[in-house]
């Protein structure tokens, strides 16, 4: 029978360790060339347009949409209790500078639309656009409650107790962004100045990369499930 000797448990620990940091970092890479691939292919299109007010529109979404992935992301990884305060601070500000260019889109479309007569929120884009603003809006109240006055839950650790709720609210507004964005980027004036049209698959490897690296980064004992 082997004996166990003592460094055994430190060794498998820090392999363990060694090997969650791979990964991570493995995902940050997959999420890095994601979105720099989809933005890289909406900015491809932006060049070939004429100027108008209307370039802003994509601009500010392609930046609100990189923003709040990053804000997912950055807590992932987080383990002990300094990465997490620091990351929590992080998150804040990447996720409240996220709603601040949501706004600024959201209003240029808006402004856009009533130039050229237009309705709004006809289409099934500018529909789930509407929709990802104002949940984007309420998880964001949500999140500042829970992490700058929880005693409006009755207590810290009673505000702890939402953190689940929260992470996995912003999961699905994850997955919302992107799916608006999809829709956003099959519009027929980002289809026709895009340089083919053959290209537009390059859209689903972009999703792909960006959502097989949150998957990889998951830590579902974070969800207190």
């Amino acid at each position: 029978m082997p004996v166990l000797n003592e460094e055994a448990p430190l060794l498998s620990d820090t392999n363990t360790r060694t090997g969650i940091l791979k990964k991570d970092k493995l995902s940050k890479l997959s999420i890095a060339a994601g979105l720099a691939l989809f933005a890289g292919l909406v900015g491809s299109v932006l060049v070939r347009q004429p100027f108008s007010i209307f370039v802003f529109h994509p601009i500010f979404m392609t930046l609100f949409l990189i923003l709040v992935t990053e804000g997912v992301n950055l807590l992932q990884p987080t383990s002990t209790p300094e990465e997490k305060r620091t990351g929590l601070k992080h998150h804040a500000m990447i996720q409240i500078t996220s709603y601040l260019s949501v706004i600024t889109g959201f209003s240029v479309i808006f402004y856009n639309k009533i130039l050229q007569g237009k309705p709004h929120f006809e289409s099934f884009h500018g529909k789930m656009g509407l929709f990802v603003f104002v949940y984007l809006f309420i998880q964001l109240v949500f999140g500042v409650a829970i992490a700058f006055v929880p005693r409006i839950f009755g207590s810290v650790e009673k505000a702890k107790s939402f953190y689940k709720f929260h992470r996995i609210f912003g999961y699905i507004l994850l997955i919302l962004v992107w799916i608006t964005a999809q829709l956003g980027v099959r519009a027929h004036y980002m289809q026709i100045f895009l340089y083919s049209p053959h290209l537009m698959w390059l859209h689903w490897v972009a999703v792909i990369l960006v959502f097989g690296g949150i998957i990889s980064g998951i830590r579902v004992s974070k969800w207190g499930i």
